[in-house]
């Protein structure tokens, strides 16, 4: 059968496209949804986690079913889960379907992100496979981080983020018509394997307890409460077990393979991945929690901001292009550019304060943007096109488990110490908000010196509602550029592993079945 690259491409990106709505509504439109829903904030979080749950638990099972009834049927399945979750999100305003339409986008999101991905690295060349998954992730990655986020905010600040789901469902059903009646572009085949059920549980349950301990757990106030600390128990004893039932094998079947983790190069890219997600993410929700908490930015604004570092991103794929398309050339001697960039943007948000405006913060933006291009497109390609084909399914899910891991992570870590910091700078700043300090006599008599200004007689609650709110601000300020200081930190802590651990691998016998054909 002939392999036609550009078919694959337009089936792959036609997989892609809703993944990228649905991965941003939440972050543009998690209040309108909460409002429209009549739930608090708190209760409106579940829908990220549930989705996460969907997502993580799924990539295993969708490695287990492309062997089992092949990459044509898992496209018809994801495409249907898909279309029927699209549905309901647009249609039902109510929590509880809306709550498991959420998970079912995560299952639907990972089958079709491994399809997506496999097509590609099963059935094209080392250049065809960097210029298509560029592409690929060009529209699943850097479009979505930087233009959804503005054109969503639209749909959310009119409470019409329902519609973002709507439009799902056009690309679904051309998702079932292809997979139907179109001409499959590559072969497709199957293996009859059987599941193990054993090990399928062990891995859900201990992927379950760390989404559930890293994206909920400060809501516990982490390890004071004591079923945080059960749980946690639990999920490493889960872990343990899944570990060692998957490498011993045990139970009757297959369910997700460790062949993928044998090589060194294979050890070393899943941490390559972790970094990559911890860093990408720990950036970028740095910025939001700084451009709409602290500089109090809607996130419309938020998102022309963020269209600003489309135009790094757009520079990073192309440096990113250039150095994976040659086989010629080694991809990990970008990586390092990568992250001095990023160290660069990092460091110029830091030196930002609550009066900043656009034209202080696009230059970190743009460099943010051109370093996330480059670390993003070229590990991502590196890492995938390293596994032999016959390893690409279970590959492409350690990569994404790493990955997601370390994204959330980041989530953590940076939630946590904002709240720290945040607590703090109050607990600083407070000592001087007081009746025998001069500063607070001198805040208040200017606080109600600009009420007397506006025609507003000046009562003590005005005065005290502006000077918490003046408190607020430079707390959060200081909170924010202290992040920036601590992920400046993480990054320069964590570079040194990274080198070390490639050049391990790149020190090791390198087995000619761990290569990619190179066309």
């Amino acid at each position: 059968m002939k392999i036609q690259p550009f078919a694959i491409l337009a089936l792959a990106l036609l997989a892609l496209f809703p993944q990228g709505i649905t991965a941003e509504i939440y972050t543009t439109g998690a209040a309108e949804m909460a409002g429209t829903l009549g739930l608090s904030a708190d209760e409106a979080s579940w829908f990220k986690t549930l989705n996460m749950f969907g997502q993580l638990m799924a990539f295993p099972l969708a490695a287990w079913l492309s062997y089992r009834i092949g990459y044509r049927a898992l496209f018809r399945l994801g495409a249907g889960i898909g279309l029927i979750c699209a549905l309901i999100s647009s249609l039902w305003m109510s929590s509880a379907p809306q709550m498991i339409a959420w998970f079912g986008h995560g299952v639907s999101a990972s089958f079709l992100l491994l399809f997506a991905h496999a097509i590609v690295l099963r059935n094209l060349g080392y250049r065809a496979i960097a210029f298509v998954e560029g592409v690929m992730l060009l529209s699943v990655v850097l479009i979505p981080l930087s233009i959804y986020p503005y054109f969503l905010s639209h749909l959310a600040e009119n409470n019409l983020w329902h519609w973002s789901f709507a439009v799902q469902v056009i690309p679904f059903i051309g998702m079932l018509y292809w997979a139907r009646f179109g001409h499959w572009p590559c072969p497709d085949e199957r293996q009859k394997i059987r599941f193990n059920f054993l090990q399928a549980v062990l891995l859900s349950g201990f992927i379950c307890g760390v989404t559930y301990l890293l994206l909920r757990g400060e809501r516990f106030n982490w390890f004071r409460d004591p079923e945080i600390i059960e749980l946690t128990l639990l999920t490493l004893v889960i872990g343990a077990a899944a570990i060692i039932a998957m490498r011993r094998r045990w139970g009757k079947g297959e369910y997700l393979r460790f062949k993928a983790l044998a090589s060194p190069h294979g050890k070393v890219g899943m941490l390559d991945a972790a970094v990559a997600g911890f860093v990408i993410m720990g950036t970028t929700i740095l910025v939001s929690t700084y451009v709409t908490q602290v500089m109090h930015y809607s996130h419309e604004h938020l998102g022309e901001l963020e269209m600003i570092g489309f135009a790094g991103m757009i520079g990073g794929l192309i440096i990113a292009l250039i150095a994976t398309c040659n086989p010629k050339r080694n991809p990990e001697n970008v990586i390092p550019a990568g992250v001095s960039i990023m160290l660069l943007a990092c460091a110029l948000l830091a030196g930002s304060n609550a009066h900043s405006g656009v034209s202080d913060l696009w230059p970190a933006l743009l460099l943010k943007g051109l370093a996330v291009g480059i670390l993003n497109i070229t590990l991502t390609v590196h890492i995938l096109r390293s596994f032999p084909k016959h390893q690409v399914a279970e590959g492409i899910t350690w990569f994404y488990l790493f990955r997601n891991f370390g994204s959330l992570l980041a989530i953590t870590e940076f939630s946590r110490l904002m709240y720290i910091e945040t607590v703090g700078s109050v607990s600083k700043l407070a000592e001087n908000y007081n009746a025998s300090s001069e500063t607070f006599v001198l805040h208040q008599q200017m606080t109600a010196d600009l009420l007397q200004q506006g025609m507003i007689n000046p009562s003590s609650e005005q005065i005290a509602l502006l000077l918490s709110e003046q408190l607020k601000t430079q707390a959060m300020s200081v909170a924010g550029v202290n992040n920036f200081q601590w992920i400046i930190f993480s990054i320069i802590l964590l570079v040194p592993i990274m080198v070390i651990a490639m050049k391990w691998a790149n020190n090791q016998p390198h087995h000619q079945d761990n290569e990619s054909e190179v066309h």
